[in-house]
């Protein structure tokens, strides 16, 4: 229908899966196809008809376990004689600045076609930045002089350069890379823009939005930062058409309380590699900027945050425990939002939610979210989730349950109902193969599901000399709850 978007899982992984499918999402809206990061085995899920018909790679941050497909995809799309075109790769400016970075060593040199000479290709020949999301009003430029040497400057968008009193670069000598302290207006504080203020901001942001819009498609799309929080420089997107919206959040810490720790706290600066004189008059320092960043988030930062999420599907990264870059489940499991579904998630989940796994395909049909599954649409209505690197099973409660739902230490787990350990409810669990939901068999080792290429599930049953089949229907959308 139009105004659908259709939603494929290529890739869900945590960079740290044993699976190693990473992050890869084929997004669809009448018919105009795009990719939502290229992490994950692209060629082998999309084939050549699949990729040529990408209009377009949408990417949150440079973090390898997102981009890892990116340079072959460019390679091939233009070399390849039915394809010859470049590769519109779509993202906030420091984003786009990150990949061509780290992306022309594998692009910018070829040999001739007779195999005798060296040559350049320029990597704008090859990739289309599409910037999505405002431009920052100030930014670090690295200026050359008459001399032939070189130097960093904070310069406006007019090429004019903001003094000391107004703007700083320090460098870190660990790790040598530039960043900017500007000194915020409001407050007189001293802050790291790219993390204080949100892209609504006129602060450091131009007014122009720079929202992506295909027409053909009928799709706008809207860079969001407000929410994210993960070190480098990291969006999520809002895809939007008349009757949905999306939001893919991007890698995160989802954590409000921290959220709200990260605008209320002062820091005090801390002069102890410089003076506060010689810090005051400096354009560019070489130190640790946390010294002298005097907070982490405006308020308003903040405020566009927790509302952030409202109104949208969203799709949002989980891991179990102990990250500083990631969403805990257990900071995430009851956040108030209403349609909310987990990916980039370990080998080992289980949730309240839906849980991606590649091979799914999702729906967003009049605001509500539905997986198809053979033509058919399925609403995501399952009590309980379970993914794990063996299968994918749903569990729905039942009085009488086979099993039962525990939890320890803001994880939860499925147990077998007579287990000792006190019950959340009690469940009935089926197992999931590309949709459809079946008996469970997966603790029974002379048996597994096959999905045959006629797109039936077999049940197989071996022993040491033989092994018979037999199809098996799905009951999926005749489950009752008991």
């Amino acid at each position: 229908m139009n105004g659908d978007i259709i939603f494929d899982v290529i890739g869900n992984t945590s960079p740290f899966s044993m699976m190693g499918e990473s992050s890869g999402y084929m997004l669809t809206v009448n018919d105009c196809c795009y990719l939502l990061e290229c992490g994950s085995p692209i060629f082998p899920s999309l084939g050549y008809k699949g990729i040529a018909e990408i209009k377009g790679i949408f990417t949150s941050h440079s973090h390898e376990d997102h981009k890892r497909w990116f340079t072959d995809i460019v390679q091939f799309s233009y070399y390849s004689p039915g394809i010859r075109r470049k590769v519109r790769l779509i993202s906030a400016e420091p984003i786009l600045e990150e990949y061509a970075k780290n992306s022309k060593g594998a692009l910018e040199r070829s040999l001739s076609r007779d195999s005798k000479q060296i040559v350049d290709i320029p990597y704008e020949s090859m990739v289309e930045e599409v910037p999505i999301g405002p431009r920052s009003k100030y930014f670090i430029n690295l200026k050359s002089n008459r001399d032939g040497s070189y130097k960093y400057e904070v310069s406006d968008r007019q090429g004019n350069a903001v003094g000391p009193d107004r703007a700083k670069i320090i460098i870190n000598p660990g790790a040598n890379r530039p960043r900017l302290l500007y000194k915020d207006d409001e407050s007189g504080e001293w802050v790291e823009p790219e993390s204080y203020y949100p892209f609504t901001s006129s602060s450091f942001y131009e007014e122009d939005k720079n929202v992506f819009y295909d027409e053909k498609a009928g799709l706008t799309v809207k860079a969001l930062k407000s929410s994210v929080w993960h070190g480098v420089p990291t969006i999520g997107f809002k895809f939007m058409t008349e009757t949905n919206s999306l939001l893919f959040s991007g890698d995160t810490v989802y954590k409000p309380s921290l959220w709200k720790e990260l605008y209320e706290e002062y820091r005090p600066q801390k002069f102890r590699t410089i003076s506060r004189e010689d810090f005051e008059k400096s354009s560019v320092i070489f130190g640790e900027i946390n010294d002298f960043i005097e907070r982490t988030w405006s308020r308003e930062r903040y405020e566009v945050a927790v509302s952030a999420y409202d109104g949208s599907v969203v799709i949002h990264d989980v891991t179990t425990r102990d990250s500083a870059v990631h969403t805990v489940y257990e900071d995430i499991a009851n956040a108030p939002i209403n349609n909310l579904l987990y990916t980039h998630n370990p080998d080992n989940l289980t949730a309240w939610r839906p849980i991606l796994s590649p091979g799914k395909s999702l729906v967003l049909r009049n605001g509500n979210v539905y997986e198809s599954v053979k033509g058919t649409l399925y609403p995501l209505d399952a009590d309980i989730y379970i993914h794990h690197f063996s299968g994918d099973l749903v569990g729905y409660r039942s009085e009488n349950g086979a099993y039962k739902v525990i939890e320890k230490n803001g994880l939860l787990g499925i147990v077998d109902a007579d287990h000792p350990e006190e019950g959340l409810i009690r469940v009935d669990v089926y197992q999931d193969v590309g949709g459809e939901y079946l008996p469970p068999i997966i603790e029974d080792p002379n048996k597994y599901y096959c999905l045959r290429q006629d797109g039936k599930v077999e049940e197989v049953t071996f022993d040491e000399y033989t092994s018979m089949g037999r199809v098996v229907e799905n009951i999926r959308g005749r489950i009752r709850r008991q």
